[in-house]
């Protein structure tokens, strides 16, 4: 998902009303698959309903926000919700039920079958956007870290970081107020493991495939000056191997921008490639499909054993 992304355009009975829309006409609209309602009440425009890759994303975040019409006070939106409010990936994450915390000293939350509602003290960690309560962008990602699995949430703690949502100061305030509570452990492990240099999300899960196969981590977004005086960045480095990654998750080379445009982007990227080559190294590429069918680590340890074969690294991979 995208911080800069479109708001959802959800609308309440009431304001359909105030547009003209009669009750017949909104159950009209709503039988022939003109509306889609989200909950009682709360509807979106068929025509605006998310498709693609982060639809369970999107669809949670109007949900999110037609939820947030009907809280109680001292009730904020939080973990996933609050996550996909921030803009943030909610990869591999519980995207189907909304998630909500309630402003009270102690444990516990009641889980339906398509909301949770925590209880939990929040201390000073509230925010809003677009008039909506939600939790800090800091205590969010410590929220999830502690409730959701390790490679979920470090997709979500590597792009806080990355637009500045918040600091590692910030999150690590929220783990010590958080001590004691269930998952605390595990979320100072997403928050330790976590880098603002991953771009994607495909690289925040290239980076946790990468360490639990016990390979050497990569430098991340490492600069390379080219003959010509110019400056590129790589996704990721091993440097004693000479060994370039980059993961070509989708939207990279600009598919959006005609044939002409992506044409043109290609040529420039193999230039590139050929350019940092000539520098005594060799690119290793994968896309999503590679992830899926975990071929990522054998890619990597491939290229690896290929370079000691020529003189190049510190010692055998594994």
């Amino acid at each position: 998902m995208s911080t800069d992304r479109p708001r959802p355009p959800v609308i309440t009975s009431s304001e359909l009303l105030a547009r003209g829309y009669s009750r017949r006409a909104r159950e009209h609209a709503e039988r022939t698959g003109q509306l889609y309602r989200l909950r009682h009440g709360v509807y979106v425009p068929a025509a605006d309903l998310p498709t693609g890759p982060d639809e369970a994303e999107a669809m949670l975040e109007m949900r999110s926000r037609a939820s947030a019409r009907f809280i109680s006070p001292g009730t904020v939106m939080s973990h996933t919700s609050a996550l996909v409010l921030h803009g943030l990936p909610a990869q591999d994450l519980d995207t189907r039920r909304v998630t909500t915390t309630r402003h009270r000293p102690g444990s516990g939350s009641r889980r339906g079958e398509s909301a949770i509602c925590h209880s939990l003290d929040l201390g000073d960690a509230v925010t809003e956007l677009d008039g909506i309560p939600v939790t800090t962008p800091a205590r969010t990602i410590v929220d999830v870290a502690r409730t959701s699995p390790f490679t979920g949430a470090v997709c979500a703690a590597d792009q806080a970081l990355r637009h500045s949502l918040c600091t590692r100061a910030e999150l690590a305030a929220e783990l010590d107020a958080a001590a004691g509570r269930v998952g605390i452990a595990r979320a100072r492990a997403v928050v330790a493991f976590a880098d603002p240099g991953a771009h994607s999300v495909l690289e925040s899960l290239s980076r946790v495939a990468i360490t639990r196969a016990g390979l050497p981590m990569p430098r991340l977004q490492h600069e390379f000056v080219l003959p010509d005086g110019s400056r590129t960045f790589v996704d990721m480095y091993w440097k004693e191997w000479g060994l370039v990654g980059e993961a070509d998750g989708s939207g990279k080379y600009g598919i959006d921008d005609g044939e002409a445009g992506v044409r043109r982007k290609l040529r420039n990227e193999k230039n590139r490639q050929n350019e940092i080559e000539a520098l005594g190294n060799i690119f290793r590429r994968w896309q999503w499909e590679d992830y899926r069918r975990g071929r990522i680590v054998p890619l990597i340890r491939e290229a690896m054993r290929l370079q000691e074969s020529l003189g190049r690294g510190p010692r055998r991979v594994a």
